[in-house]
Formats: C-alpha cells, structure tokens, sequence
C-alpha cells in the first residue's frame, strides 16, 4: 500500500471513528437509562451494541498507529499534527477538526462510561446487601 493510499485510509478512519463516537455515546447514554428504569434487556441490548463498536474503534486506532509508524511519525498526537501539517489547507482543516472532535468525544464517553460504572456498582451494592441481610436491616443499613 503507498503512502497515500495509508494517509487516505487514516483520514477515513478519523472519519469513521467521530460517527462510531457519536453512536458511542449514544448507547452509554441508553445504557444508563435503561439501568436506572431497572430494564434488563434493555440495558442488554445497549451493552451488546456497545461490544459491537469497541473492536471496531482498536481497529481503527491500530490502523491509525501502523499507518504513523510506516511514515516514520510519532505514534500519537504529536505525529499526526506533523502528519496534518504535511496535507493540503483545507484537508489539513477538516482533518485537525475531526481529531479534535475525536478527543472530545473519546473524553465525553469515557466520562460517561465511568458514570454508568458507579451506577452499575452502587446498584449491585444495593443488591448485595438485600440478599445478604434480612431486607428490613437494608432500610436501616443506609
């Protein structure tokens, strides 16, 4: 593969990568709302879905790594700004802009990945604690 067939794969990627951080979020967001309505299947079916984007989102940073290393560029952030300043203006813009929103983005759900840990922890703790006390101590418990 030439180098600029890889630099297009990579552009593609970033591309890719901001609406698979859209549906991201999405789902974490479903995922937490159907965790606090108690719905099961729901909240199944959102952490499927969200199994379902993961791979695709390491394959794509794998890609983005292998492609910066066969240019001889840093593998992170530092390396694809080298890369960027290398493209023409206005690609060079659209690219900058989907990186900065892939942070963003990357930031935004791991917040709130982190956020439907501790709901899943706090619920699990609550759980535990009615089948490991008599239920009438849980009122109290707390």
């Amino acid at each position: 593969m030439s180098q600029l067939e890889q630099v297009k794969g990579l552009l593609k990627d970033l591309q890719q990568d901001v609406a698979f951080y859209q549906q991201l979020a999405q789902l974490l967001q479903q995922q937490r709302e159907a965790m606090l309505a108690c719905h099961a299947e729901q909240s199944e079916q959102a952490g499927a879905n969200l199994s379902a984007i993961y791979p695709r989102l390491q394959a794509s940073a794998r890609r983005r790594a292998q492609t910066l290393e066969a240019l001889r560029l840093a593998t992170n952030g530092e390396g694809l700004q080298l890369l960027f300043s290398r493209l023409p203006a206005a690609l060079k813009a659209q690219a900058e802009s989907w990186w900065q929103t892939l942070e963003q983005q990357a930031v935004a759900c791991q917040q709130l990945n982190e956020r439907n840990g501790l709901l899943l922890n706090h619920q699990r703790e609550m759980l535990g604690a009615l089948f490991r006390d008599r239920p009438e101590d849980f009122l109290y418990s707390r």
